[in-house]
C-alpha cells in the first residue's frame, strides 16, 4: 500500500493534470461526459503510475505508462 506522501502526491498530480485538461476542452463535461470522464479516468492513473514510480528513470516509467 502506498504511503501518505504517495497519496498525497498522486492528489497533487492528479488536481493539477485534471485542470489542465479541463482547460485545454472546456464544456467536454457538456458535450461528451463519458469520453471526458475516460480521459480524467486515465489522467488519475497516470497520476498513480507517476508518483508510485517516483524512483524509476524517465524511461523505465514512460515504459510503465504505456504499457500498463
Amino acid at each position: 500500500m502506498a504511503d501518505d506522501s504517495t497519496i498525497e502526491n498522486r492528489v497533487y498530480l492528479f488536481k493539477d493534470l485534471a485542470a489542465a485538461w479541463l482547460a485545454a476542452n472546456p464544456g467536454a463535461l457538456r458535450s461528451d461526459r463519458p469520453a471526458a470522464l475516460a480521459a480524467l479516468a486515465e489522467l488519475a492513473r497516470i497520476s498513480c503510475e507517476v508518483a508510485d514510480g517516483e524512483d524509476l528513470d524517465p524511461e523505465a516509467l514512460a515504459v510503465r505508462i504505456r504499457g500498463s
